[in-house]
């Protein structure tokens, strides 16, 4: 599904991301967690070219980008984005448009699809992510947790193969998050493949496949949840959790 081959990022002579290699099978999790800093946020922006590698490959589906010698173009920028979905820590909800009109609005202008048949299957994700008695609000009316459960609905109406999530909790308040974890979950039982840059230890421990440790623009360990969080090999991995248990 996901294939990265020694990536690379710089912002002007800053290294961000150095040799990243990994793989994300279909309908696998994998948590991305790090410091503050490790590169974590670029690497995801990466996958779906809101950054542009300076060096290695991207391979999703059946799209593959190599990046060593120029930037991808237009068309096969819009190729890879096609099959991934993404969700930021800022909601991004248009303030002008109601809830369902934010979640229908990528596939009405990007597809030309028809707003009636949108709107049927826009009902279906709202009630999904708990969230359709709300559908004809505007963000500004919405809670945090609300926003950001409206914006997964929003990603999820492109049907992507792969969906993206940005530290999707980090701008909730704590009796928030728990309302979009659970709407994670129900997406990872259904089998819906993810990589998710998180800081929840125990949402990874309980959803993800496989967790990769960064730090510094390098993956430094990586591993199953119970291998890398409860059991990590890398002295860095093992003072990074401390930190979090005090």
């Amino acid at each position: 599904m996901i294939d990265v081959t020694n990536l690379k990022k710089k912002f002007d002579e800053l290294t961000v991301l150095e040799s990243i290699d990994f793989s994300v099978k279909k309908g696998e999790v994998v948590c991305l967690i790090g410091p503050s800093g490790s590169g974590k946020t670029t690497l995801l922006r990466c996958l779906n070219l809101l950054e542009v590698p300076n060096g290695g490959s991207i391979t999703i589906g059946n799209k593959t980008l190599t990046f060593d010698n120029a930037p991808p173009s237009k068309k096969d920028t819009i190729a890879l984005r096609s099959f991934s979905g993404m969700v930021f820590q800022g909601f991004h909800l248009f303030p002008h448009k109601t809830v369902m009109e934010n979640i229908i609005e990528a596939p009405l202008v990007v597809k030309k699809r028809k707003k009636v048949e949108l709107m049927k299957e826009g009902d279906v994700l709202l009630k999904k992510v708990g969230m359709f008695e709300h559908r004809d609000k505007y963000p500004d009316s919405l809670s945090g947790g609300q926003q950001q459960r409206a914006a997964i609905a929003r990603a999820l109406m492109m049907n992507p193969e792969v969906m993206l999530f940005d530290e999707p909790t980090s701008a909730l308040d704590p009796q928030l998050v728990k309302e979009v974890l659970r709407v994670i979950e129900e997406l990872a039982k259904e089998g819906q493949t993810m990589v998710i840059v998180t800081h929840e230890m125990n949402f990874a421990r309980r959803v993800a496949d496989k967790v990769l440790f960064m730090d510094e623009g390098f993956i430094v360990e990586e591993g199953t949840a119970s291998e890398v969080l409860e059991n990590p090999k890398e002295q860095r991995t093992k003072e990074f959790l401390q930190l979090l248990d005090e």
